[in-house]
C-alpha cells in the first residue's frame, strides 16, 4: 500500500483553537484490558449514530469542530470518535519519511495488532444503548482505509463508511466492501473515481459518492486543517455538509426496511 506523499510531509496545525461541543466520556467495555475515551458529540436523541476514525494525529481541535459540524447537520447525528491511540497521535520526530510515518503506523495504528475493529464495535454498542438504530462509519487519512476495512467484514453493523483525504483506498482495499462508501479527496491523493465506479455495481441500495477538492491538501478536516482560513473553513463546511447529507440518506433507507 503507498502513503501519499503529503501525508509524511505535512504536519500538523499547532494553533487550531475550538470549543468542543461534545464531552469526553469512557467506553462501557474495555479494550484488551485498557479503558478507552470516546469524544461524544451531536444531538443525544437522535437515532442515527456515526462512528469515526480520526487521522494519524489523533484527537486535534479542528477534527473535533469537524465532527461537531457533522453532528449537528441534516437532523442530528450521535457521533461518536473513539480513542484508537491511547499513547497519543504521530509526533513530529516520525514526520518527514515515508519509512517512520509507516513504522509509527504499523506500531500504533495496525487494524488487527491495534484492535481498530473492537474499538469501533464497543462505540456502536454504546450508541446503541444510547438509542441509535443505524450506524455509518467516517475516517480521516489512514481512518478511511481502517473503515473500508471494518465495513468488509462480515455482518458489519455498519451501513456506509467513507472519509476524507484517504489513504491506502484502492480497488484492491476496498474489494470486500460490503456497503457504500463515501469519498473526497483532496488533490494530493491519486483518482478514486474507479473504486466508486466499481462499487456502484454492487447494487447497494444508495449509491457510493465522491466529491474532489482540488483546492484543499490533504488532511484539511483534521489535524492539518487551519480552519482560519477561509477557504479550509469554507471547504470543510462542505465536506461535512456532503457527510450529513449522505449519512442521512443512508439512515433513511435502513428506516425505510425496518
Amino acid at each position: 500500500m503507498s502513503l501519499t506523499a503529503a501525508c509524511c510531509n505535512t504536519p500538523a496545525v499547532e494553533n487550531a483553537q475550538w470549543h468542543d461541543k461534545g464531552e469526553f466520556v469512557t467506553l462501557s467495555t474495555e479494550i484488551a484490558g485498557q479503558k478507552r475515551k470516546t469524544y461524544l458529540t451531536g444531538p443525544k436523541d437522535s437515532k442515527r449514530g456515526i462512528i469515526a476514525i480520526y487521522d494519524i494525529f489523533g484527537y486535534h481541535p479542528t477534527t473535533q469542530q469537524f465532527y461537531d459540524r457533522i453532528a449537528e447537520s441534516h437532523g442530528g447525528f450521535q457521533l461518536s470518535a473513539p480513542e484508537f491511540f491511547p499513547e497519543g497521535g504521530i509526533t513530529p520526530e516520525h514526520m518527514g519519511e515515508s519509512s517512520k510515518v509507516m513504522a509509527w503506523i504499523g506500531q500504533h495504528g495496525d487494524y488487527h495488532k491495534n484492535h481498530i475493529l473492537e474499538v469501533a464495535l464497543a462505540a456502536v454498542e454504546d450508541l446503541r444503548k444510547a438509542g441509535c438504530t443505524s450506524f455509518s462509519l467516517i475516517g480521516q487519512c489512514w481512518g478511511v482505509l481502517m473503515a473500508a476495512k471494518v465495513v468488509s467484514e462480515e455482518n458489519t453493523p455498519f451501513s456506509s463508511a467513507g472519509g476524507a483525504h484517504p489513504s491506502f483506498i484502492s480497488l484492491e482495499t476496498t474489494k470486500d466492501v460490503k456497503t457504500p462508501l463515501i469519498l473526497l479527496p483532496s488533490k494530493d491523493e491519486d483518482d478514486l473515481v474507479p473504486v466508486i465506479e466499481r462499487l456502484n455495481t454492487k447494487g447497494f441500495p444508495v449509491e457510493s459518492f465522491h466529491q474532489r477538492f482540488d483546492n484543499m491538501h490533504h488532511g484539511w478536516t483534521g489535524g492539518r486543517g487551519d480552519w482560519t482560513d477561509p477557504e479550509q473553513f469554507k471547504a470543510g463546511l462542505q465536506a461535512a455538509d456532503l457527510f450529513g447529507a449522505f449519512y442521512a440518506k443512508i439512515a433513511a433507507a435502513k428506516e425505510s426496511k425496518l
